[in-house]
């Protein structure tokens, strides 16, 4: 797909219809960023050094050192597009120094920063269109890379049994399923929805700094970052402190939070729904024990099984399966309108023999009434919770974010907020393949200037 392709996106969806075309990710950065540098000596604009630095880590590098000896054999063509000084003497545009780039993130305003990508993308990433586009993007690319024959069945497939109504199960230990209520494992609800899930940069706390935990939204499906905040870990500061200061600035307005057992708090259910006037999907275990013991209570037993889900990938077969029941009036728990008990079966293949490696129920509690989801929307709402574990994934994977050593200052909030940005550019374009992306940029520098909406020269 051409990278060009983003430009149409944020234009078509990030102004309001009527208004001026959106500007670009770097007018953004250069109106909302204050300068922490002091004015004498220097050279280079902090737009011109942001967006080497965003390039950089479109490129695959994870620390500023390595983007900054990257960005010294870019082309002077290359560096005048992200702004770079012209040297008086040459003529040439020059790549700013290591020391600069690497001082840089630390001096950096996190809050600002994360601010101003928040108020860029998040009105526009919560809007069902631009979901349903990038979804056609990602199958058109696909598309055109053509289908590989399938020259026998999957392994997995032996397990599965049929009775003679219909019924069946995909492997021993997992439960017969009605096929009239078994869906599409990648089924979707056209209910915006947003994951709350906080990640720690493990080796930031060398030294004897304090841990740099960091709490992230993203969107289900497609995988944009659109908020992300620094978790404090001095006095009684933790996650759910954070909860209702990350979510503050985001348009909520019918849109689904799913987060995990440590947000189910009454609070915070009260505040999405009155307040930002959302919904709420979440795990109910032992931090509510009222709750979960109401919820525990239900006659789960005589309850059908309303959604389910079976698939062979990557090597096991997994079985989800859902029973909706009314909530529970005792424990008064605000907003509730339906009680869940998800059921996840997980059979793996290891030397040969497939074992059953997973059986687990979980209780949850949601707002959302029959009218508003069905079962399969909610089944489809807590798988596609996980999407932010992805974002984690790629984080350490392809960028070694777990391996990185920077503490000082807000530098590694803000190589994080960066690595953010450049994983929600990359999947506003289509992209599915990271790696290989972050290569092709790496191989040609001027693949990155579209993500920035610049040009060479």
């Amino acid at each position: 797909m051409d990278a060009s392709s983003l430009i149409e996106v944020v234009r078509c969806h990030l102004g309001a219809p009527g208004a001026p075309p959106a500007r670009s990710l770097r007018e953004v950065l250069a109106a909302r960023l204050t300068d922490p540098r002091k004015r004498r000596g220097i050279r280079h604009s902090l737009a011109s050094l942001v967006s080497v630095l965003i390039a950089g880590v479109a490129c695959g590098y994870s620390s500023p050192l390595a983007i900054a000896g990257a960005a010294a054999g870019w082309d002077p063509e290359v560096l005048a597009a992200h702004g770079a000084r012209r040297n008086p003497r040459t003529g040439l545009h020059e790549p700013p120094s290591a020391s600069t780039l690497d001082r840089l993130p630390a001096l950096l305003d996190a809050g600002e920063l994360e601010a101003g990508l928040t108020a860029w993308l998040a009105p526009a990433a919560l809007d069902p269109q631009l979901a349903a586009r990038i979804a056609a993007r990602a199958a058109g690319a696909k598309a055109g890379r053509g289908t590989k024959r399938r020259r026998r069945a999957p392994a997995g497939e032996a397990l599965r049994e049929v009775r003679a109504d219909g019924w069946f199960r995909a492997a021993p230990g997992h439960p017969w399923l009605d096929p009239a209520v078994t869906g599409d494992p990648a089924h979707r609800t056209a209910r915006p929805a947003v994951g709350v899930d906080g990640k720690e940069r493990k080796l930031a706390k060398a030294g004897g700094k304090k841990k740099v935990h960091l709490l992230a939204a993203i969107t289900h499906g497609t995988g944009l970052v659109i908020s992300q905040d620094k978790v404090a870990r001095a006095g009684k500061a933790s996650e759910t402190t954070h909860f209702k200061p990350l979510l503050e600035p985001l348009p909520l307005h019918d849109v689904v939070v799913t987060a995990d057992a440590m947000q189910t708090t009454r609070e915070n259910a009260r505040w999405l729904t009155e307040d930002k006037h959302a919904h709420y999907l979440l795990p109910v275990l032992g931090n509510q024990p009222r709750l979960y013991a109401a919820l525990d209570a239900l006659d789960w037993e005589n309850t059908p099984v309303a959604a389910a889900t079976s698939e062979i990938s990557h090597g096991r077969i997994e079985t989800r399966t859902i029973c909706v029941l009314p909530a529970p009036p005792g424990p008064g728990f605000p907003g509730a309108s339906g009680a869940i008990l998800l059921e996840r079966y997980v059979t793996t293949r290891k030397n040969g023999r497939w074992t059953m490696r997973n059986c687990e129920a979980v209780l949850y509690i949601t707002s959302l009434d029959p009218s508003q989801a069905s079962p399969a929307d909610l089944l489809a709402l807590i798988r596609g919770h996980w999407t932010v574990e992805h974002l984690h994934w790629l984080r350490d994977t392809v960028w070694n974010e777990d391996k990185s050593t920077l503490r000082a200052g807000n530098a590694p909030q803000v190589m994080s907020a960066l690595t953010n940005l450049v994983i929600t550019l990359f999947r506003l374009q289509g992209v599915t393949k990271i790696t290989a992306e972050t290569r092709r940029n790496a191989q040609n520098p001027c693949r990155p200037l579209h993500l920035l909406d610049l040009r060479p020269g």
